[in-house]
């Protein structure tokens, strides 16, 4: 009998897991800009880029949806990613900003300015950096209730011969109700 009830509870926290495990602040990010390269006759080009160029690599490349998908900053984990929109179930890491930075912050660290490095899984050395302005809402205990990122960026894939430049700012949150579950699959390097 206690058998019995000792798997119970085993099943029983096995199942309480997710929910105990700590969502991922997520935030809708726009990344607009222009990728320069040099076409088939030795002209440079140049060409739109945003935020959905990420998202339909990263379907490409998981056999997903695009549709289902979204671009997501992570302001505690300063890094980019697409997610499940509809629960905000991490597929994929895009771009990571927390590797190399300064920043400059108030004491209650509510507003921040912020200089970093780009990095993405593909590279081992940085491909560019950002620059922005991040102002951060918490609550009493600690909480990210809103978060509004936005500044320039520039960067560089060597291997396609591509440059790229814009601009990024954070949007609403996409609720994580995922329970935390991390379906990291194939990485994306910038389209």
């Amino acid at each position: 009998m206690k058998m019995k009830h000792v798997m119970a509870l085993t099943i029983a926290l096995g199942l309480a897991q997710p929910a105990l495990m700590r969502a991922d602040d997520l935030f809708r990010l726009t990344w607009r800009g222009t990728v320069y390269t040099t076409d088939a006759n030795g002209n440079v080009s140049a060409k739109p880029v945003t935020e959905r160029d990420f998202v339909q690599q990263v379907a490409a490349n998981n056999g997903l949806d695009p549709k289902s998908l979204v671009f997501v900053y992570r302001p505690n984990k300063r890094d980019t990613a697409v997610v499940v929109a509809a629960n905000g179930q991490f597929v994929s890491d895009v771009i990571q900003m927390e590797n190399s930075y300064t920043e400059v912050a108030n004491t209650a660290q509510t507003k921040i300015v912020r200089q970093t490095f780009l990095f993405d899984e593909a590279h081992p050395n940085a491909l560019g950096s950002a620059f922005g302005t991040e102002s951060v809402k918490r609550d009493s205990n600690g909480n990210v209730l809103s978060d509004n990122f936005h500044g320039t960026f520039q960067y560089a894939i060597p291997e396609n011969n591509a440059v790229y430049s814009g601009t990024f700012s954070t949007g609403g949150r996409v609720k994580d109700t995922s329970g935390g579950t991390d379906t990291t699959t194939t990485p994306t390097s910038s389209p």
